[in-house]
């Protein structure tokens, strides 16, 4: 009869624990700040921390009056160590313009010494890149440490930490009606795919976004973004190669740039100028007109300079697919396909006019960067499920209220790609450099606001103008503050690098680039100064 009860007892046991154990889970993951700073030698009936293992006990009654010890086991994880225990903890995720900038604003703010935040700054680079002025990599008109310098040089004169490393769960803790919008106390904690966790008061979310090539069949494989340094760098070696391999060829380089927005049209004319002749460049956008979106004067200006450089635009068109020459039909009308003799291995793109009734095209080219389309970075969340997911948009952003708070979640900010956040209007604000800077003056403003106990700023977009750059000595500028007016050619091109290198993140960096530029300003001159003088004597 023992036998029987023991046996009953054990199956009452088991037929419990499994919902107490969710719930044991759950709980956990809510209050997981408080469970990691219980100390190795405290001993609970609910908690236990020791130095290979932490378990999640309870003690359940059995019917004959016995304690039952359940014990789930999971993983002690590395946790940073931050260097003062009682001063703020600011996490920043994403080291681009909006994270980046935040950091150096919250490092300029005054602080009393208490409060005075300890921040961190975590991306998957070493290197911040200006990203505007990736164009210029491809003229040889900047170095890479102009305009991607180091987290470390740029951060050696602050108080804020720079780890490099990926983000791999968020989980955060400070659901409204959870753990409330209090000054102190742990807002949640990031996973890192090296495994170190870091426990964080506030966060800041800034991980930009990167292209999104998956659209269409072959884009992946065959299609070159330009979005970062990598980016960059690699699309100026395919230019090198090219440019030996075809060097007293007859055969042109063709290069086909997808899309005709801001990125696609500074491609197409900083690529048409560098070939210089020896290649051609056809442009592809869905739209009827190009920069469908940009000021009148830059549109013209961009026109001219194409135009001027006998880039073929393609409007009205999409493409279908990108693949091999092989691998697409024959049956399809050619569109400047050339006979080199080493058809194979060209790069045909599959185009179709948004005109109804149209024929599918084909384009040949040796290289295909591709500028439509780019997805939100965020991290993924754990535990999924209410209360700790994020509100995301539908184009994978999160989404905030008017102080860049992610709703619902107090102690998180989002900036830049991150966020989205519409103006006065009710009209999403763009992902350009131009928003980031400005949220990340506000976004840094209201993190000492809400340490301090303050009131929270609401964000307000200003359009200051837009600019482009169109070739090593030619830019559009269009300024909202003066109606009309648009800045282009040589002009142009020094009024953008003024306001980039004014833009540039610390002094000492302004500064050593400043320096260089000049440099190099005076080098071209006396260049151009001895070219002149000695045409004009051979032309004597």
């Amino acid at each position: 009869m023992s036998h029987i009860i023991a046996a009953t007892s054990a199956l009452s046991a088991s037929a419990l624990l499994p919902p107490l154990n969710r719930r044991v889970s759950f709980w956990s993951k809510l209050f997981q700040c408080s469970f990691s700073s219980v100390k190795n030698d405290t001993h609970s009936s609910f908690v236990r921390t020791t130095s290979r293992n932490r378990r999640l006990h309870f003690v359940s009654s059995a019917l004959d009056g016995n304690n039952v010890d359940v014990s789930q086991e999971e993983p002690v994880k590395p946790y940073y160590s931050w260097p003062d225990k009682k001063r703020p903890r600011v996490c920043i995720l994403g080291g681009g313009f909006g994270g980046l900038y935040t950091a150096l604003r919250l490092d300029s703010l005054t602080w009393t010494d208490d409060k005075k935040p300890q921040v961190i700054l975590v991306d998957q680079s070493e290197r911040f890149v200006f990203k505007p002025m990736l164009y210029e990599l491809l003229t040889g008109e900047v170095d890479a440490w102009e305009i991607a310098p180091r987290f470390s040089d740029l951060l050696l004169n602050t108080t804020v930490q720079f780890l490099k490393d990926r983000v791999k769960l968020l989980s955060p803790s400070d659901h409204v009606g959870m753990n409330g919008p209090t000054v102190s106390g742990c807002g949640g904690t990031v996973q890192l795919e090296s495994g170190l966790v870091i426990e964080y008061d506030w966060l800041v979310l800034s991980l930009g976004a990167e292209p999104k090539l998956d659209v269409i069949p072959g884009a992946v494989e065959y299609a070159l973004p330009f979005s970062t340094l990598d980016d960059a760098l690699k699309v100026n070696n395919k230019l090198t190669k090219l440019e030996r391999e075809k060097f007293d060829k007859a055969d042109p380089i063709r290069v086909v740039v997808v899309g005709l927005g801001y990125s696609g049209v500074e491609l197409a004319a900083t690529v048409s100028e560098r070939l210089q002749g020896k290649g051609v460049v056809q442009a592809i956008s869905v739209d009827s007109s190009i920069l469908p979106t940009a000021p009148p004067g830059n549109k013209e200006a961009a026109l001219k300079v194409l135009n001027s450089r006998n880039v073929q635009l393609l409007l009205g068109y999409y493409v279908r697919r990108i693949g091999k020459a092989g691998d697409v039909s024959s049956s399809v009308e050619q569109l400047d396909v050339a006979d080199n003799g080493n058809k194979s291995e060209q790069i045909i793109l599959e185009v179709q006019p948004t005109e109804k009734g149209a024929k599918t095209q084909l384009l040949e080219a040796d290289l295909v960067l591709w500028t439509v389309g780019n997805k939100p970075l965020l991290p993924e969340m754990e535990p999924n499920g209410w209360p700790f997911e994020l509100p995301v948009t539908g184009r994978g952003q999160a989404e905030t209220d008017e102080t860049l708070q992610v709703k619902g979640h107090p102690r998180i900010f989002a900036v830049g790609d991150s966020s989205a956040l519409r103006d006065p209007k009710g009209k999403l604000l763009p992902a350009t450099a131009q928003v980031a800077f400005q949220q990340a003056d506000f976004a840094g403003w209201n993190i000492w606001a809400a340490i301090n106990n303050r009131p929270l700023l609401p964000f307000r977009f200003q359009n200051l103008g837009e600019m482009m750059v169109l070739g090593r000595n030619d830019a559009a500028i269009t300024p909202t503050f003066i109606e009309g007016l648009t800045l282009d050619g040589p002009f142009g091109h020094a009024a953008r690098k003024i306001a980039y290198l004014i833009r540039l993140p610390t002094d000492e960096h302004r500064v050593k680039v400043g320096i260089s530029w000049l440099a190099k300003s005076a080098v071209d001159s006396i260049a151009t100064v001895q070219s002149n003088i000695t045409k004009a004597l051979s032309d004597s």
